[in-house]
């Protein structure tokens, strides 16, 4: 299985809803991407830039480019920083062959109605790298910006993050730089 390492003393963000901690392992009901479809353990979803959590989060509809400053500023930023070295399945490049899938399969959006299925492929993968490894967790490209990389921690690896910073407002000049190349625009009432 391809593996990709994150050092120690390394950077990792998180952008998350200002209702919930930062270090937060989320439902386990299989709600997101690479969570356990069985609820057994938790998946704390990280980018090694804010943008890739950015992204993933704010810009989830590229056929609406308004983002409401409003939902902006119900966000947060925190930041964690690596206590040892992370291994993590690769799910881009040659993992993607490795797992039998393609980026299509594991950057499928969960739609209830139009693709109730569409986390399947990478929930399964996600229980099988943590039922059948001792690894910390997946790296994968953001769906949303491919030059992103994110990692789905598993709860098990908690002890390998230190949080850095917690409940930082996402600043709305930084927010602005980064819709304008996307072809997206700030909206503020």
């Amino acid at each position: 299985m391809p593996v990709a390492t994150i050092a120690a003393g390394q950077v990792l963000h998180r952008v998350h809803d200002a209702t919930v901690a930062a270090r937060w392992y989320g439902r386990k009901d299989g709600t997101w991407r690479w969570d356990d479809p069985a609820g057994t353990y938790g998946v704390l979803y990280l980018g090694k830039t804010q943008v890739g959590p950015f992204v993933e989060s704010l810009l989830r509809n590229p056929g609406d480019p308004d983002v409401l400053l409003d939902r902006v500023q119900r966000k947060r930023a925190a930041t964690f920083t690596t206590t040892r070295t992370l291994r993590l399945a690769k799910l881009h490049g040659p993992g993607l062959a490795w797992f039998r899938t393609t980026a299509a399969g594991v950057a499928a959006d969960f739609d209830p109605a139009a693709n109730p299925g569409g986390y399947d492929t990478s929930q399964r993968i996600s229980a099988m790298v943590h039922a059948d490894t001792h690894l910390d967790g997946i790296q994968y490209r953001s769906r949303f910006d491919s030059d992103q990389l994110c990692v789905a921690l598993f709860e098990r690896a908690d002890a390998a993050i230190r949080s850095t910073s917690e409940g930082t407002p996402i600043d709305k000049a930084w927010v602005k730089a980064l819709l304008k190349p996307r072809g997206y625009r700030l909206i503020e009432f």
